[in-house]
């Protein structure tokens, strides 16, 4: 009976991998880095760093979130450090691939098990799972690594499903061992992301459309019930150690938004992710702002208010003629609710990833009643496989064409500012990529346009609303712009970037009282808003402002001490306004904070321009030049080092302002 299913799941797991064949060499696009290169829990298989995981949400450490999926964040300790992969990103690849391939079988599993006795239903079974398995959608969870999330929450959903179904077709210990796997499965996915909590409403819509049978279903929702339960009341325990999240404005306009246009926003949005499921040919990595804008009646937000309101009638059209295509078609709705911001915001407006599991319902809601389903097909089966053939080909191509965008993030970029000219966030992420090329190929006035059509997009914006990281991106282009010109042409350049870096300042101080406002508390100043000061600091002094330069410097340092640059900013001032005992110091403190050997070398050779007349700061030791603990300047620029760094950690400790 087996050999019956043999060759299609052969061929499914065969045409996912030629779908994904170039995706290994991909690298560490987007949020990639930070949740794999930057997570130290995940550098090791310890104890320490496994308790790391559990009691911190999926961010930390920079910075708490919203999120709590350790399991998710476990894979990643596994390829980085049991399976040795490290900074190599093949081999997340290619868990990635078969975590995808398990849930290609599985929803291949699932539609023959549901599809039983019907007519021609292991060829339909296998077109819906083809069609699935290639869609171009899907690469933002298949081909990028921190996809992963969505891939476990699927073979968790899709497995426990699956369990339940069985544990319905058995009794005593073989039921009881179906539902453990239901509980095992709820459970993995819960902690791997939250839209696995669907679970049990997938049930209730599968008992309501067939079965109804609503006393034997109870195991099977307790089975569920119970260790999403569990995982719930651990997430609210970890995120209530954290600062209350917060989902900024310009990553999803939803979040501040009145309720009613909030809803009909998502509304609009569903709408758009049922085109993409038809016409996958403009992808994007981002939707943020303001690539959808809010609902305002326009003729976009109607057109797209009337296809979701036709999706809607084409449903319940299903309920008198097709149970089950009405079933996958609440299967695609409730594993979109929870990231469908209809409900309650989140920290995207739409993204691509959340369409993983919810694009199974929509491919099977419109494949079954076209299929020949009990015969109904107007079509012959040569025709109806020509077709689906065709469609997985073109899904395949495109599938196949769109990996190569996430190799890294110039490349997403490059595309992003194609397929999504309204996102800010792509113009912003150009220009960093633009500016951090080696100086001899900088392209710096592109890097320069691009940041300024990032500020265009968001200048409407009031301030509490925006974010400060475009403007002093731009603030640092300008400068550099201003470096490479003459000194006239170079001071507008500068001027500029001053007020880009102090519209940066202001940006921050705005969205930290409006967030200290909604939540009734002082939060701490991150370390992040050292970075405005550091520009301006920076800035100041090209434009031979000694004063405000180290008073920025300053600013910059008490924010975030462990930042080096503010240091030498602090000694530059110094030294601009003739006080280069004064750098010294300054030099010496940032030592002590950061242990940055270059802060060590800019005051060696500090000493050895003119500051130490007696010739004895600076002595030969066996590993090179070292301070000589002897020497009266030494002795004395050490000790009011020492003696700031004493000051500033008793204010930290009394928590003065300032």
């Amino acid at each position: 009976m087996l050999h019956r299913y043999l060759s299609p799941a052969l061929a499914l797991g065969l045409l996912t991998l030629l779908a994904y064949s170039n995706s290994f060499s991909a690298g560490f696009a987007l949020d990639n880095q930070t949740l794999l290169l930057e997570d130290p829990r995940i550098r090791s298989a310890s104890a320490a760093n496994i308790d790391l995981i559990v009691h911190h949400t999926y961010w930390w450490p920079n910075g708490e979130s919203g999120l709590y999926r350790p399991l998710t964040t476990l894979s990643y300790l596994l390829n980085y450090t049991i399976l040795g992969n490290g900074n190599h990103p093949a081999g997340y690849h290619w868990v990635n691939l078969l975590l995808h391939t398990a849930n290609v079988l599985l929803v291949f599993a699932l539609l023959v098990r549901l599809l039983k006795g019907r007519a021609h239903a292991l060829r339909t079974a296998f077109v819906i799972a083809m069609l699935w398995a290639v869609h171009p959608v899907l690469t933002e969870s298949v081909t990028n690594i921190a996809g992963r999330a969505d891939l476990l929450a699927g073979l968790a959903v899709l497995s426990g499903f699956l369990f339940y179904l069985k544990s319905m077709e058995t009794t005593g210990w073989r039921r009881g061992g179906t539902l453990a796997g239901l509980a095992v499965a709820a459970a993995a996915g819960m902690l791997s992301k939250e839209s696995a909590v669907v679970l049990v409403p997938l049930i209730v819509v599968y008992e309501l459309a067939f079965g109804k049978r609503w006393r034997r279903m109870l195991p099977g929702c307790l089975a569920a019930l119970v260790p999403a339960g569990i995982v719930l009341w651990q997430r609210a325990i970890v995120l209530n150690s954290a600062l209350p999240a917060e989902y900024p404005f310009t990553d999803n306009p939803i979040a501040g938004a009145g309720f009613w246009i909030g809803r009909l926003t998502s509304v609009k949005v569903l709408a758009r992710y049922l085109w993409l499921a038809f016409w996958p040919v403009k992808l994007s990595a981002d939707y943020s702002y303001s690539e959808i804008r809010l609902a305002s009646g326009s003729l976009e937000d109607w057109i797209c208010w009337l296809a979701a309101a036709g999706a809607l009638v084409l449903t319940l059209i299903l309920w008198k003629r097709d149970r089950l295509a009405f079933f996958f078609a609440g299967f695609a709705f409730l594993n979109l609710l929870p990231a469908s911001n209809f409900l309650f915001p989140i920290g995207t407006m739409m993204a691509e990833r959340l369409m993983y599991l919810p694009l199974v319902g929509v491919v099977a809601a419109v494949v079954l009643p076209i299929g020949g389903v009990e015969g109904r097909c107007r079509f012959s089966g040569a025709i109806f496989a020509l077709c689906a053939g065709a469609i997985a080909a073109g899904f395949g191509v495109r599938t196949w064409m769109r990996n190569f965008d996430w190799a890294d993030d110039k490349t997403m970029a490059l595309a992003g500012v194609q397929t999504s000219p309204r996102s800010f966030k792509f113009h912003r992420l150009l220009a960093a990529e633009l500016l951090a090329e080696d100086p001899k190929q900088r392209d710096i006035e592109r890097a320069v346009a691009e940041a300024d059509r990032s500020l265009a997009i968001l200048a409407p914006l009031a301030d509490e609303l925006d974010t400060a990281g475009p403007w002093n991106l731009a603030a640092v282009c300008h400068r550099v712009k201003g470096d490479a010109l003459a000194p006239d042409g170079a001071r507008a350049e500068y001027e500029e970037a001053a007020k880009l870096a102090l519209r940066s300042i202001a940006i921050d101080t705005a969205v930290r009282a409006a967030y200290d406002r909604q939540h009734a508390m002082k939060s701490p100043v991150p370390a992040s808003a050292g970075e405005g000061y550091r520009t301006l600091a920076s800035i100041y002094l090209r434009l031979g402002r000694a004063p405000q330069a180290l008073e920025a410097a300053v600013r910059a340092q008490s924010i975030d001490p462990a930042n080096s640059v503010a240091y030498e900013e602090m000694a530059r001032a110094e030294m601009a306004q003739d006080r280069d005992e004064d750098a010294a110091v300054a030099l010496a403190e940032g030592m002590f904070a950061t242990g940055d050997r270059k802060l060590f070398a800019d005051l060696v050779k500090l000493y050895r321009s003119g500051l130490d007349l007696k010739g004895c700061a600076v002595a030969a030791g066996p590993h090179g030049p070292m301070l000589d603990p002897h020497c009266e300047i030494v002795v004395r620029d050490l000790c009011e080092a020492a003696a700031r760094l004493q000051r500033r950690d008793l204010r930290r400790r009394l928590a003065c302002p300032g």
